[in-house]
């Protein structure tokens, strides 16, 4: 009895304590996605020098939502009109595919780790300045003046100070579309706005609440089309460039966050001076930002990790040259940062055989090997990012290996204990077990969900799904448990309870599994890298399940018992009644 009490506790202090655990790691998670902010911000990055504008005006369109398929599936005539003039080709963003993240990305040329904007979106009073190089901040340093049309989110992400006019509007609806619109003519017309960016967003907002099978979601495309057409019609595009692009697509509930190929591919069109027309291969996301700094005669923004898409501008030699060196210049310079900081000692690759290969690139560029300086810079760029993956991976590599230990020894010891303190219907509880596990995911599927970030578009709705799930699986495990026991006649409350909490503990253990593995890979927090989406994806559901799995596996066991012992106590008084029965109609002997 003593070993089966002991059992009893030790499963209720468990469960008890994995509860406090996994919201205590949870809350530190979030907030450290919350404050995540690029290991590089606010540090001074020697720039290169300005080269001469190709155009005297850029245009900026960004359509936010607009997936790369829906676009090619929706009449959207005047987007169409575009592609025919200019160049088009299909964006791959990388996840997170939040809006303010790929905002970050299409200013920075950078992903979210380093770009400096937030992960996971904010509210507007949350928000903070982006402090590596934005398009913005570069355009205003070279006395460009500039326009920002948008959500209110940009207004918190960008400083005033780099902006010459700005318009934001509060809902991302026709009508908000409608405001921007008229706004932005006006400032199109003016000869001295030199960089205007243009967002619309009613694209999203219906795909986000109704769902792309919506039929708003073409009429929201529709008028957004039209609004491209006057913006088109305003531009003299011989003497100016108009690009079109987007931040993320959705999936057709209107899902995004995730890795889905109809979220992380976009469309990509830019038509106008020094533009080469045509169809071309798939490109990056981060390949936006440098190729925009090009085009207005900018330095590479300082954290960038794209490249210049000169397959699309018409370039001189000396001029294509010298803006790949740029930005070997730029990716030299961001590995030393990056890597001395996730280091934490000074690490300048210019002493290696980069820097050795820079200085080369430089001095032939001076002598007039133009092809030569091209294809070395190149050279150079791809060692650098090589660099930082390295560093990265080696540095994340470390930190994964003691928390693998460290989870090698917790998984252990449970199976430990749950061995140890097997009982006589560990059969039963086993196959309890995967039964309940088999119908939560089984209920996951029918309900439609995928297993991405973008299966919740309402992060909200979250726990409130998995509780239903959840509670609904350890209820019907639970009932599955009590009547196998009920054919085994077992009447000792304590044995009951015991089985009853062996199977809160293992059903916990399962869900658990997720966790275990997110802990692995991403830590307790992500205070200098962003967790890997799939990984993230376990974890958020993880908790959750598991908060809930143990919470209802801790009050579960007692009305598991109760009934057991009700059903085997109304048994034996019916035996006895029947025993009782049979012995009044037995002959009584005589001597």
């Amino acid at each position: 009895m003593i070993r089966k009490l002991s059992a009893i506790g030790l499963s209720i202090l468990l469960l008890a304590n994995i509860i406090v655990l996994v919201i205590i790691w949870a809350e530190m998670t979030y907030l450290s996605l919350q404050q995540h902010r690029s290991p590089i911000r606010g540090i001074a990055l020697e720039h290169a020098e300005p080269a001469p504008p190709r155009t005297s005006k850029m245009v900026i369109v960004l359509l936010s939502g607009l997936g790369h398929d829906s676009s090619l599936e929706l009449e959207l005539p005047a987007l169409d009109q575009l592609k025919q003039a200019g160049a088009s080709m299909t964006i791959q963003s990388a996840p997170p595919t939040y809006p303010q993240s790929t905002w970050g990305t299409l200013m920075t040329g950078a992903y979210a780790e380093l770009s400096d904007a937030p992960p996971i979106d904010k509210s507007v009073t949350m928000l903070q300045p982006i402090q590596t190089d934005t398009l913005f901040r570069l355009a205003r340093q070279n006395d460009l003046q500039t326009a920002l049309l948008g959500r209110p989110a940009w207004q918190h992400l960008i400083p005033r100070s780099h902006l010459n006019y700005s318009f934001f509007t509060a809902e991302g609806d026709a009508e908000a579309d409608e405001a921007i619109i008229e706004a932005a003519l006006p400032i199109i017309e003016q000869d001295e706005i030199d960089f205007v960016f243009i967002q619309f967003s009613q694209i999203g907002t219906v795909a986000t609440r109704e769902g792309l099978a919506s039929e708003n979601y073409p009429l929201a495309t529709a008028r957004v089309d039209r609004y491209l057409a006057q913006i088109s019609q305003s531009l003299d595009l011989s003497s100016s460039v108009l690009l079109v692009i987007s931040d993320h697509g959705h999936t057709e509930t209107g899902g995004y966050g995730g890795v889905e190929t109809e979220i992380i591919q976009q469309p990509f069109v830019i038509v106008g001076e020094n533009i080469v027309p045509g169809a071309y291969s798939q490109a990056k996301q981060v390949d936006i930002a440098p190729t925009v700094a090009v085009i207005l005669g900018l330095a590479p923004p300082n954290a960038t990790q794209g490249r210049i898409l000169f397959e699309l501008l018409h370039l001189s030699d000396e001029d294509r040259a010298l803006a790949q060196l740029h930005i070997a210049q730029q990716r030299t310079t961001l590995a030393t940062a990056y890597i001395s900081l996730i280091n934490e000692v000074y690490t300048p690759i210019t002493s290696t055989v980069i820097g050795n290969d820079l200085a080369l690139a430089e001095q032939i560029f001076t002598e007039g090997n133009l092809k030569g300086t091209f294809e070395l810079a190149s050279l150079i760029q791809n060692q650098a990012d090589a660099e930082i993956r390295t560093a990265r991976n080696s540095r994340l590599g470390q930190e994964q290996l003691l928390r693998l230990i460290i989870v090698t020894v917790v998984i252990l010891l449970w199976l430990i204990i749950m061995w140890r303190f097997r009982g006589p219907y560990s059969s039963i509880v086993v196959i309890a077990t995967i039964l309940t596990v088999l119908l939560y995911y089984g209920l996951y599927q029918i309900q439609g969900f995928s297993y991405s970030l973008s299966a919740f578009p309402n992060l909200a709705e979250l726990p409130l799904e998995v509780t239903r799930r959840a509670a609904v699986s350890m209820l019907i495990g639970g009932g599955i448990l009590m009547l196998s026991l009920l054919f085994y006649d077992e009447g000792d409350w304590i044995t009951l309870l015991g089985i009853g909490y062996g199977f809160s503990v293992l059903v916990t253990f399962v869900f658990a599994i997720p966790l275990f593995w997110a802990f692995w890979q991403n830590g307790i927090d992500s205070n200098w890298f962003l967790p890997d989406p799939i990984s993230a994806f376990w974890q958020i559901t993880g908790v959750f399940e598991v908060v809930v799995v143990a919470t209802i596996g801790l009050l579960l066991p007692w009305p598991i018992m109760s009934l057991n012992v009700f059903v085997s106590l109304v048994r034996q008084r019916l035996d006895e009644s029947n025993h009782r029965a049979k012995s009044s109609h037995l002959p009584t002997l005589r001597l």
